[in-house]
This record gives structure tokens, sequence and C-alpha cells, in this order.
């Protein structure tokens, strides 16, 4: 660390004078004119101004000071350490798809004695077949129609929906209810303000018995 300015040894102030005798040739009048202006300059009182200087280097004081400042506020700084777990900004948002997953599923359940092979009846699964589901939306809309109007349950919901899947060994949606509120709200084959209990309107009916299975 550099010396503070107090701790810097100062040589004595030195002072140099030089007197100048002047010659002044002219008249009476202008002699006499000269002289007073040099008598009225030596009058005046003379200021000396001296700067002390270093004895080693002849560096000045104020540069000293200046790297001693200078060398204090590097010290400074350096102590300040940048906090280790800091957390990332907004703008740096996780990969979609990171996140933890969640089982949108969770909480239904396969409804038991759900008969879809009824006696005189064709059976759900050959119903799939000859309907030729394309997605999840036509899956939705044939078990709906089959359970509304073949097996002529009065309410039907998601776990009837769930269970209709596993019968025909189509794979569930990953977010059932999700997928049920699309075929309302992007199709409207569907209708209900109870999502337990769910029914086709007459449009979802008109392209189960005259659009799907219509190949060509």
């Amino acid at each position: 660390m550099a010396k503070r300015v107090s701790d810097q040894t100062v040589v004595p102030d030195r002072a140099k004078v030089r007197v100048i005798f002047a010659e002044v040739e002219g008249n009476n009048e202008s002699v006499q004119e000269a002289l007073r202006t040099m008598v009225s300059a030596m009058s005046r009182p003379v200021k000396i101004v001296s700067e002390p200087r270093l004895a080693e280097n002849g560096a000045s004081l104020l540069g000293q000071a200046e790297a001693s400042i200078d060398e204090e506020a590097a010290q400074h700084v350096e102590e300040v350490e940048a906090p280790s777990d800091a957390q990332p900004s907004n703008s740096e948002r996780a990969p979609r798809g990171s996140g933890k997953k969640i089982d949108r599923n969770a909480g239904l359940q396969l409804v038991p004695n759900l008969n879809f092979r009824l006696t005189g009846e064709k059976s759900f699964k050959d119903f799939v077949s000859e309907k030729d589901p394309k997605n999840d939306v036509d899956v939705v809309l044939l078990a709906l129609y089959y359970m509304q109007h073949v097996m002529k349950l009065q309410k039907i919901g998601p776990n009837h929906l769930m269970t209709a899947f596993k019968e025909v060994g189509k794979p569930i949606p990953l977010d059932l209810k999700q997928t049920i509120r699309n075929v309302m709200n992007r199709k409207m084959f569907l209708n209900f303000s109870d999502i337990d209990d769910i029914r086709t309107t007459t449009q979802g009916d008109n392209v189960v018995e005259h659009e799907m299975g219509k190949s060509g």
C-alpha cells in the first residue's frame, strides 16, 4: 500500500532573488518619472510562493496522494464479492417441457360393471372399428354416442370415457377433461354444464351417423 502524504520527507523551501539595476537616460522630467516608477515598484510587498519537493524521487505531493487514494479504492473494490447464489433473471426461463410432470388424469377411476357388449347390439369395440376414428376427439364422440344412445346411460362423465378408451385399447389422452372441453368448444359435438353429465348434440350425432366411417 502506498505511503500517506504525511509520511513523505519534504526538503526545506528554497528561494532565489535577483536584483537588477537599470540605467536611465533622458531629460530631467523623464529621469525623475522613471525613478518614481522604480521606487514605487520596489516598495510593493513581494509574495514568494514555492512548492515543496520530495527528497527521493522528486514526485509532487499531489501525485503521491492520488496514488494512495487509487490504491485504497482498489482494495475496497476487491473486498466486495458478488453473491454466489444469484437467481436467474426473468429472461432466463426454463425450456418448455422441462418442468415437473403433472398427471392431469389423477383422480379419475374406471367405472365397474359397464357392459359394452349388449345382447342384440353391436359391441362398442366393433362399433369403433367400423367408424374408424382418426384422433382422440373422434373416440370421445363415439364413446359418448354409444353410451348415450346404445347403452342408454343417464349420466356420462370422464370416468365413463376413460373406461371406454380402455375397452377398445385406445391411448387415454394425457388430459382427458381438457379433451372433452375441446370437443365441446371447438367442434360443438357435446353439451354440458357439469362435466360429469355430458350429452351429445344433434350436430355430434349427425357426424357419427352420417360422416364417420364413410371413407372415400
